[in-house]
């Protein structure tokens, strides 16, 4: 999830329990690994990408040793609330004191899922791919094509930083079909097609000036703009945040701010715009628990809608209206092992 410049202010942080809290309905998925970002099927089917929990495997990552393993998976649940497996076996890469990396969005077509695989390994291993938008067979798991993305990175530097690293964190997908890549460490926004490939929608350089974008989560509105959320740049300061809204053209349209550590953003089919806050600020500590919120986004500010969750990621809106959101995220307990299998979807209602 975060570039290089905020993996050391990792090993400060010590993260609570996961308690939720009364105000928050029964999960409707439990027993998830880092779970990042949701989407919906045609048919009600839920898709949850789980990053996983690494691995016993040493292996060196982008910018130092990490631990490996083939822990990263997509859960599905289906509209009867059965939780199953959908596809099993992504790499999963543990950078130390809770920063995991692995699958983080998925998207579902009726034969098959395409998934973002974040940044890993620098040799990932035989016939395993990270930093890459990849396509699976939905019923036997087959990995059907895969789109480098940190080939691209690493032959255009997008961004113009001093490191060349990919990390593609959320997919959107248009109504004519153009997926939208959110490239949360080359600070850019990818536009792919069939019949042209990739190319670059947005991106957000790098300078003495202009920090980390971090663009963590995409989502395009039914009349085709494309808003785009950002995590923001390391001490991410509260209120620092923002997204920016696109006309399909790629023009700017509208920037909202006063946001915080923005991991996931929803626009509905009515044009209602809500934003996932992984938390209310990083402090002394770390990233502050049971402090993150999910929130309606107009021109005038910001409407609570939940608060006080705990290190929430993902949000969709399911066919009967109502906002599912993930929760226990992300983690370390007080020893530095890492927390899993605490992660759990929870419906929200609007008050």
């Amino acid at each position: 999830m975060l570039r290089k410049i905020t993996l050391w202010v990792l090993l400060l942080a010590a993260f609570g329990g996961w308690a939720v809290t009364a105000a928050q309905e029964a999960p409707v998925a439990s027993g998830l690994n880092n779970p990042r970002h949701m989407a919906l099927a045609a048919d009600g089917t839920l898709y949850i990408a789980e990053a996983g929990s690494g691995g016993e495997g040493s292996a060196t990552g982008p910018f130092g040793p990490v631990k490996v393993g083939t822990t990263g998976q997509i859960t599905a649940i289906a509209p009867d609330g059965t939780q199953s497996v959908a596809l099993s076996g992504l790499l999963s890469m543990d950078a130390g004191f809770g920063q995991v990396e692995g699958p983080t969005s998925v998207y579902p077509t009726e034969t098959s899922l395409w998934v973002t695989l974040g940044m890993g390994p620098q040799d990932p291993g035989e016939g395993r791919q990270v930093s890459a938008l990849a396509e699976f067979d939905l019923a036997t798991g087959e990995r059907l094509q895969v789109i480098d993305l940190a080939a691209y990175e690493f032959e255009n530097n997008p961004d113009q930083a001093g490191e060349t690293v990919s990390n593609p964190a959320d997919i959107a997908v248009s109504a004519d079909g153009v997926v939208y890549i959110a490239d949360a460490s080359g600070n850019v926004l990818y536009a792919w097609t069939e019949a042209d490939g990739l190319s670059i929608f947005a991106v957000w350089p790098i300078n003495d000036t202009d920090p980390q974008a971090v663009p963590t989560a995409v989502s395009v509105g039914p009349d085709g703009d494309v808003y785009v959320g950002f995590l923001s740049v390391f001490p991410f300061p509260t209120r620092g945040a923002r997204i920016e809204r696109y006309a399909p053209d790629g023009t700017l349209k509208e920037t909202y701010s006063g946001l915080t550590l923005v991991t996931d953003i929803l626009v509905t089919a009515d044009g209602t715009l809500y934003a996932v806050q992984f938390a209310s600020q990083f402090g002394d500590l770390g990233y502050v628990a049971d402090s993150g919120s999910v929130v309606k986004v107009t021109a005038d500010g910001l409407e609570p809608i939940a608060e006080d969750l705990n290190f929430p990621y993902g949000l969709v809106q399911n066919a009967a209206g109502a906002l599912l959101v993930n929760i226990n995220s992300y983690g370390i307990a007080s020893d530095g092992a890492l927390i899993t299998g605490e992660g759990a979807v929870i419906a929200l209602e609007e008050s």
